[in-house]
Order: C-alpha cells, then sequence, then structure tokens
C-alpha cells in the first residue's frame, strides 16, 4: 500500500510539473479510489477470514455489491464532473496493478540471487 501512495503520489506530481490540472488531478482521483477500493477490500477479507463463524453468503455479497456500488458512483461523479482527464483517471486506477508488476519483477530478478 505504501508503494503505490508513493507511486499515486510522484505520477501526480509529475501530471501537474509536465501536463495539465485535469492531468493531475485524474490520476490523483483515479489512484485515490484504486487505493481505498484495495485498502477496503483488504479489510473486508481480513475480518472474514479471522472471523469464527463462517459468513453467509448472502452478506459477503452484500459488502461485494455495497463496496461495488459506492466506487461506481464515485467514479460516475468524477467522469461526469469534466475537471478530470479520463485517460489519466485509467493511469490513476491502474496504480495498484504497476505496484504489483513492478514488486513481482523485482522479486523474480533481484531476490532470487
Amino acid at each position: 500500500m505504501q508503494s503505490s501512495a508513493i507511486l499515486l503520489f510522484i505520477a501526480t506530481v509529475a501530471g501537474f510539473l509536465f501536463y495539465t490540472t485535469p492531468v493531475a488531478l485524474g490520476i490523483l482521483a483515479g489512484g485515490s479510489i484504486a487505493i481505498i477500493n484495495f485498502v477496503w477490500q483488504r479489510r473486508t477479507l481480513r475480518q472474514l477470514l479471522d472471523s469464527q463463524a463462517p459468513p453467509t453468503a448472502s452478506s459477503a455479497t452484500l459488502r461485494y455489491l455495497l463496496r461495488l456500488s459506492i466506487t461506481a458512483v464515485i467514479l460516475y461523479a468524477v467522469l461526469t464532473s469534466g475537471h478530470f482527464s479520463i485517460i489519466a483517471l485509467l493511469v490513476g486506477l491502474s496504480v495498484i496493478v504497476a505496484v504489483i508488476i513492478a514488486l513481482t519483477l523485482y522479486s523474480a530478478f533481484y531476490k532470487g540471487d
């Protein structure tokens, strides 16, 4: 999570320095949504795995749909506001994926020695 926040910070600053404000805001919004969604999903999964009583399928499904719905509403608001670059929003949403790929490559090439 820290690596994702660092990458998001660097990408947002680069957006402000080398591109326009809507690009930087798009990266920031997309990355923030991705990170918050990932943390929320991780916390929910940890709660489900740590609980002694097995969760019902309906409660797990309800939590998933709630998270997905809130994410969709936020994305809709961001997209329809007109203040954010859509391409930059997609770049920001890819922050988690980029960090996972980078850490996987690092582990494959440098940790194997």
